[in-house]
């Protein structure tokens, strides 16, 4: 297939074929067709989110409900009605990481079979292990003698609620573009968060009740049909296709030593809540609400600098972020462990470590997925197995050591499992697989020819990616773009929105923000779209304007 584009000083006229190609791009829609777009203006992002939230709301709400039910379940102690057991969240937790592990392997194998996610009755099915596991948690404070098996089985059978819900959550967030991805989880967060400290305002039956509801709502968000072609979703990617056994494992070797590390870095998390957890009964203040709020707020505003100002957003961020204040929280132990206060901070420094994992793994997941074209279940499944069984080792050990802790022992056993750490991570070293690099490319064009000629569309698409390279350096020619701002044109042809630009070049987003105004100050325009234009035939921008 031969492809060229004509130009002419000044005009940036470019041929027909450029339209035909553009067709095929953009999904076989016409050029004349207004694209969206995640860039306009200035503030593009905050615009494009201000447009799809009206397609997207029903799904962010869902996700937040999702969230909120998670932290009220197995971070307070909104249910526990009746009996004060001293970290009894903690020991629903232990459990409910067992079956999350498990259950999380077994639905990853089983998705490989059949399309699990997208089918209304397995998103009923979820719903119902996590409330119906809610209940069972809730009354088995009402028992003292038959507390410890009540518990374990209302945990096993939450956690499987979880596994099936974070599934199908991980399919929904992977087919978000990055711009997408990179807003809505902050703005489900902070949502989840809201519903958090309604739900532990409650008391008695009432916020048992309430918290049952979520898992229902947050399927019945997650099921919409319209939003799955709306709101920022790409429907053309495909984040579910079936994978027979010798690929499963193959891919899973993959993710291995990120597994490994996942889950030894949650295992420091639920170990460390263990240790720190104030020794206060019944005082929800103290012992949740003061941590809780405190961690969610700095997360939140932590998280948003990131997301401003790093250069990548993968799952490097996980370590960067959760690593150096796991040291802090075991300084501040250190320091003092009989102090209450000083366990409250370091309770509440653990709990922005725990957060900014989770903000970190929910925007880089779905990134990776899209990126190196692996199903959304394939590594979903992988990292919250590692996930489950981090959280039921971490917190086993930690009730079974906790009653003779002292400040010698918490910083030798803490600092030795710390160390472990970091030991696997300088042997297997971060793999470069993380930062979004395409895996083999047998992925590409592994669907069979029934689902769609994927040699063909990788063959077309590359032709087009190297005819933006070449329209942007017309543009450099033309308009005196610099280096990196003809790499960012070329982005901003192929209709890329910034957050996708920021991962590409390794540059923050002000940076990229920075060379998007001045490329459309160079070149007289002022949104992505008038600069698509510029190389559109004159005919079809009348048509369009019209």
């Amino acid at each position: 297939m031969t492809i060229f584009a004509s130009s002419q000083v000044g005009s940036c006229h470019a041929t027909d074929i450029l339209a035909s190609l553009r067709y095929y791009w953009m999904g076989k829609r016409s050029c004349a067709e207004p694209r969206r777009s995640a860039l306009r203006g200035d503030n593009g992002m905050v615009q494009y989110l201000a447009g799809h939230m009206k397609g997207y709301r029903k799904q962010a709400i869902g996700f937040a409900f999702f969230l909120a039910w998670n932290y009220f379940s197995f971070f307070s102690c909104g249910l526990v009605p009746v009996i004060r057991v001293v970290r009894s969240s903690e020991r629903v937790w232990v459990w409910a990481g067992l079956l999350i592990a498990v259950a999380s392997l077994v639905l990853m194998v089983a998705s490989s079979r059949t399309r699990l996610a997208g089918k209304k009755s397995f998103g009923v099915v979820a719903a119902l292990f996590a409330s119906v596991g809610t209940v069972v948690i809730w009354t088995s404070f009402f028992y003292e003698s038959t507390y410890q098996t009540v518990s374990a089985v209302g945990g096993m059978v939450a956690g499987v609620g979880f596994a099936m819900m974070a599934l199908v959550w991980g399919d929904r967030m992977s087919r978000y573009n990055e711009a997408a991805i990179e807003f809505s989880a902050p703005a489900s967060f902070i949502l989840s968060f809201f519903l958090y400290f309604i739900l532990l305002a409650l008391k008695g039956p009432a916020s048992m009740a309430v918290n049952a509801l979520l898992p229902l709502l947050s399927m019945y968000f997650a099921f919409r049909a319209a939003d799955l072609s709306t709101g920022g979703a790409d429907v053309g990617v495909k984040v579910d296709r079936l994978i027979d056994g010798r690929e499963l494992a193959s891919a899973l070797a993959g993710v291995a030593t990120l597994s490994l590390l996942f889950a030894m870095l949650w295992f420091q998390f639920a170990y460390f809540r263990l240790l720190s957890t104030p020794d206060v009964v019944g005082d929800r203040f103290l012992h949740y609400l003061v941590p809780f709020s405190c961690s969610s707020v700095l997360s939140i505003i932590a998280l948003l600098s990131c997301i401003k100002l790093s250069r990548q957003l993968n799952f490097t961020l996980m370590f960067r972020w959760g690593l150096p204040l796991l040291l802090l929280s075991y300084a501040l132990l250190y320091y003092d462990y009989d102090d209450p206060v000083q366990r409250i901070v370091a309770y509440t420094v653990n709990f922005i470590g725990m957060f900014g994992v989770q903000f970190s793994f929910w925007i880089a997941a779905p990134k990776f997925v899209r990126r190196s074209n692996v199903p959304a279940y394939l590594l979903f499944g992988a990292l919250f197995a590692a996930e489950g069984v981090g959280i039921f080792v971490g917190t086993w050990y930690g009730l079974a050591v906790i009653d003779g802790v002292t400040a010698a022992n918490v910083m030798n056993e803490s600092l030795l499992f710390f160390v472990a750490v970091l030991l696997v991570a300088m042997v297997v070293g971060f793999n470069p697989r993380w930062s979004f690099f395409r895996m083999s490319p047998r992925w590409s064009g592994r669907d069979d020819k029934a689902e769609g000629g994927a040699a063909d569309s990788t063959s077309t698409a590359d032709d087009i990616s190297a005819l933006f390279a070449q329209q942007a350096e017309e543009l450099r020619a033309t308009y005196g773009l610099s280096n990196r701002e003809t790499e960012v044109a070329e982005l901003l042809l192929a209709g890329r929105s910034r957050p996708y630009i920021r991962d590409e070049l390794i540059i923050s987003l002000n940076t990229v923000h920075a060379h998007a105004r001045n490329i459309y100050a160079k070149c007289g325009v002022h949104s992505q779209q008038e600069f698509m234009d510029l190389l559109r035939p004159a005919g079809k921008r009348e048509g369009t304007e019209g």
